[in-house]
């Protein structure tokens, strides 16, 4: 066997959590303030929201700061911050995985190996566990870690550290399953096998999962086939000009 543990980063990897970024970034262009999905959410990721994943600031101060620095009034502010709130809750009690993901997760447990659900996060472990559950999944997972607990947020190494100890196994036999293009890189140079899944662009692993079932064939013998051109993402890499010489490629969508 290829990997005798598996790292789930959630967030966009066992559901989609693009839902509450759109909309607040349609809310934030109807008040007259133009701006762009990625440079938008590469600021708030980056120079606020990082610190909050560590519990090293406080959310709601963080947002505020963030959206004001991109031009918006006190009131404005004031305004998305209610909605915001109200549109978050909701979208959280009424998660849904993507397609495959509870069936594959439990034959993966099913097979005997160990599953850990890591999520950069703003608040403890215990509400990633009732997340978990209401994807009807949190049963299948020996461990669920919260960046807010660890006090750290990847692609720091302290990240893949804490999962592996978790786990109580080497990184070189633990497979992460990630979207994002720096925190697969990140794993990738702590040791761990990497399979990529609804992507970045600019995502490097070493597998490439058109569909989530694809984990299911990968855990057994430890290679993909190469999916046909025709079913190939406009955003996946082409291992002929990719120079890690991987072997697979594709994308969910």
């Amino acid at each position: 066997m290829l990997f005798v543990g598996v790292i789930f980063d959630m967030a966009d990897v066992l559901y989609d959590a693009t839902l509450w970024r759109r909309w607040l970034l349609r809310l934030v262009n109807q008040l007259g303030v133009p701006a762009e999905y990625e440079p938008f959410y590469h600021a708030w990721d980056h120079d606020y929201l990082a610190d909050v994943h560590c519990g090293r600031r406080d959310y709601t101060e963080a947002f505020q700061t963030f959206l004001l620095a991109r031009g918006l009034t006190w009131a404005q502010v004031d305004e998305v911050e209610a909605s915001s709130r109200i549109q978050r809750e909701n979208l959280d009690l009424n998660l849904r995985p993507w397609p495959g993901v509870v069936k594959t997760i439990a034959e993966l447990g099913g097979q005997g190996l160990l599953l850990l659900a890591w999520s950069d996060a703003c608040h403890p472990a215990d509400e990633l566990a009732r997340q978990l559950d209401r994807l009807a999944v949190g049963n299948r997972f020996r461990a669920v870690l919260s960046s807010f607990d660890i006090e750290c947020a990847q692609p720091s190494p302290q990240c893949y550290q804490a999962a592996v100890d978790a786990l109580g196994l080497a990184a070189g036999q633990t497979l992460y399953v990630g979207h994002d293009a720096e925190h697969l890189a990140a794993a990738r140079s702590f040791g761990l096998r990497t399979a990529a899944f609804n992507f970045q662009r600019a995502a490097r692993a070493d597998f490439y999962l058109t569909r989530f079932e694809d984990l299911l064939p990968l855990a057994k013998t430890g290679s993909l086939a190469p999916p046909a051109p025709q079913q190939q993402h406009p955003f996946a890499p082409d291992v002929r000009s990719d120079p890690s010489g991987l072997v697979t490629q594709g994308n969910r969508r």
